[in-house]
């Protein structure tokens, strides 16, 4: 999936979401959608997002506040994810022997083998 959705496509494509939980996750913000003078649209993670989002609330019924919390968990796991990445490629892009010093800080760090 590589083109956004209108707010009919999204609704048809996660199969647990309603226009009205739709709106409710605009308005809480755990869902933003892009907004084109058509109306709004969802890029494939916002699909992504929203299938979780169904899932977690039916699943372990939680409520808006405590979606809008796992929700914001998750997004700041991903930015850690990419931040760690782009940590890494900084680092492959060193000499051997500064990776070999970094490593072994680290190892020092953790308290043990890596």
């Amino acid at each position: 999936m590589s083109e956004n959705l209108t707010v009919s496509e999204i609704i048809e494509t996660v199969a647990a979401l309603t226009a009205e939980r739709l709106t409710a996750y605009i308005e809480i913000g755990i869902i933003i959608p892009i907004q084109d003078e058509a109306g709004p649209l969802f890029a494939p993670v916002d699909c992504a997002r929203l299938q979780l989002i169904c899932e977690l609330e039916q699943s372990h019924e939680l409520a808006d506040e405590a979606l809008e919390l796992v929700m914001s968990l998750v997004d700041q796991l991903h930015g850690a994810r990419a931040d760690l990445e782009a940590l890494g490629a900084a680092v492959d892009a060193q000499p051997v022997e500064v990776r070999e010093r970094i490593l072994t800080a680290w190892r020092a760090r953790r308290g043990g083998p890596g």
